[in-house]
């Protein structure tokens, strides 16, 4: 093998050689990409458009072999990984790279155990269920990851979605069962949205003696023998809600889209008990749901969920549903120092299961649900109480004293548990916030001058106030990088504003007219800044702080103002022309004399 003139070792045949090579490399390349800081990139771009365009070429190489390292990696280790597609893409599912990283190292663990003999291969196979697998090494066809043919659940949804700035949440229950407190329906504030309902009892809960009690893992029912009951129905509702009656343990999923949402929205919620497995359609029951708060909400009752962060808050946001009795089985892996704590790997170390992770992009508004969706989303709770009753047992045998390591957990789960979902605010002045403008200027690490400043804001302000009265995600409208494109070349016309979207998003083709309109008032209003009141200016000089103080990630208002220092101290004598000329006429006929530094002049 060879890399231009460089000869590469044979790693098969002499792999220290290789790694030697390619340690060189790295640093070499490592060294490359520090020559000119990442906070200065951006300014070498708007000087330079031959740069530029390097720029992006080797941006588009890197890329591409990335993509080409990524796909072969996860070959290799029997996993799924879409191609990433560019910059804002990485961005956004960076964690399908941690996850063939998790492979390939889970891989290596295996392989380094049974070469030092601590895994036998046969014991493995006696010691562990019959192994399911599901995955398979094919990408997720395009028509599952963005349906262009679904008609938008939100247009029948009964409760009528809200995605403005100004109003708080307001929260969807209206009865409380298994209360401790009754509820209270008086706000704090106006603009504060009604504190959680359950915070008494969640904080008083008195737990089953149960879950502190070592017992033997009771087997999960044959995945391929057995399938989910697929719950689209009031009917069907409450056949399933019968089912739940007498339950000690339940486990819950849910599936999410937040594509063509402003907020997103519960498409399906998985539920499985010892016996049965149960697929609930989320967007037809969405207004029906509430009723299992009779049994999330009931404190004997164990609620087994996998990083359940997200799904609290989801459930209270579409369904008014609480959970009282949380057990999250990502805390036991962390205080268990599990090498990974992702679901997958618990599934692997528990049930020798392998679910096919390509679905975890899907439209899951996909209605009817192809089947082997269908199989995905019920994977997920299938085994989680086996696994609950393997990590209980584990919690409780290292417990120093009655189960404090299984305490640890639940307390943990609690502060889960007692999350509060609130509508995202956007800060047009500070740009604070997950969706304000100061958070993405931080990881896009670019230099702006005072007129990309300006547009990029007002872009940022269009995009959101777009995707919130379309109920739109930011994503959906105009992506991070074509928002980008748009503040370095500032195009005041909408052939302009186009030609900077590649494909040109929909919405951006629209409003093509009004955005090259509000870039040419951004650029306006940042060179003849206007007079100040004294409120203004003590935002201003706020947002000025608030800026600097992001670890030049971005150019400050302070290097605004010390650029604008120096260009003060230019001479003006500079810009005249007709001196200009002279000094050029005089500075030739010098250097055509026939003169030395020691002699003078020779003739």
């Amino acid at each position: 093998m060879s890399l231009g003139a460089q000869e590469i070792p044979d790693p098969l045949k002499d792999f220290k050689d290789f790694q030697s090579s390619l340690f060189k490399s790295l640093v070499s390349a490592t060294a490359a990409a520090n020559s000119i800081s990442v906070e200065e990139v951006g300014f070498y771009r708007s000087l330079d458009r031959q740069f530029a365009k390097d720029l992006d070429h080797a941006g588009s190489s890197s890329l591409s072999m990335g993509n080409a390292l990524l796909q072969h990696s996860a070959a290799d280790c029997g996993a799924t990984a879409k191609s990433f597609e560019d910059v804002d893409d990485v961005l956004d599912r960076y964690g399908s790279v941690v996850d063939v990283c998790d492979s390939l190292l889970e891989k290596a663990d295996l392989c380094l155990d049974h070469m030092g003999g601590k895994v036998n291969q046969d014991d493995l196979k006696n010691n562990t269920p019959e192994i399911t697998q599901i995955a398979t090494k094919d990408k997720l066809d395009y028509k599952f990851l963005h349906a262009n043919n679904v008609v938008r659940p939100q247009m029948k949804f009964k409760d009528k979605v809200d995605n403005s700035n100004s109003t708080p949440f307001e929260r969807k229950i209206k009865y409380k069962p298994h209360a401790l407190v009754p509820l209270d329906f008086t706000p704090v504030s106006e603009d504060k949205s009604l504190p959680h309902p359950y915070v008494y009892e969640i904080n008083h809960i008195e737990y089953p003696e149960r879950m502190f009690q070592i017992s033997e893992p009771e087997i999960y029912q044959p995945y391929d023998t057995t399938s989910a009951t697929w719950v689209d129905t009031e009917e069907a509702l409450l056949e399933m809600l019968k089912h739940l009656e007498g339950q000690e343990e339940i486990a819950v999923d849910l599936e999410h889209h937040n594509y063509r949402s402003y907020q997103g929205f519960t498409c399906l919620m998985q539920l499985s008990t010892r016996e049965q497995d149960f697929v609930i359609d989320a967007l037809e029951l969405r207004n029906k749901l509430w009723m299992l708060n009779e049994y999330f909400a009931d404190p004997n009752i164990t609620k087994v969920l996998h990083g359940a962060e997200s799904d609290i808050i989801w459930l209270q946001r579409d369904f008014g549903l609480y959970i009282v009795n949380l057990f999250d089985t990502y805390f036991p892996t962390k205080v268990l120092d599990f090498p990974h704590h992702s679901l997958a790997h618990l599934l692997k170390k528990y049930c020798n299961f392998d679910a096919d992770k390509k679905y975890q992009l899907a439209d899951w508004r996909i209605r009817p649900l192809p089947e082997e969706m269908l199989n995905y989303a019920r994977s997920d709770t299938h085994f989680l109480l086996y696994i609950y009753d393997c990590l209980r047992n584990e919690l409780l045998t290292n417990s120093t004293s009655e189960g404090n390591l299984v305490r640890v957990c639940l307390q943990r789960s609690n502060d889960v548990a007692l999350q509060k979902y609130e509508k995202e605010v956007y800060d047009a002045v500070l740009g604070l916030g997950p969706g304000g403008w100061k958070n993405m200027l931080s990881k896009w690490k670019y230099s702006l001058n005072p007129q990309q400043l300006a547009v990029f804001k007002a872009l940022h302000s269009w995009r959101d106030h777009t995707a919130r009265e379309g109920d739109e995600s930011v994503r959906y409208v105009l992506p991070n990088h074509m928002l980008m494109a748009l503040v370095e070349r500032m195009p005041t016309d909408s052939s302009g504003v186009i030609g900077c979207c590649n494909p040109c998003p929909t919405l951006v083709r629209m409003n093509a007219q009004a955005i090259g309109y509000a870039i040419q008032k951004a650029k306006l209003d940042a060179l003849e800044p206007t007079k100040e009141t004294p409120q203004q200016e003590s935002k201003s000089k706020i947002e000025a702080q608030s800026v600097s103080s992001s670890n030049g990630a971005v150019t400050t208002t302070t290097q605004v103002q010390q650029v604008k220092r120096n260009i003060s101290k230019v001479d003006p004598a500079l810009f005249d022309l007709q001196k200009v000329k002279k000094l050029r006429l005089e500075t030739t006929t010098q250097l055509e004399k026939k003169t030395s530094t020691l002699f003078g002049d020779c003739l």
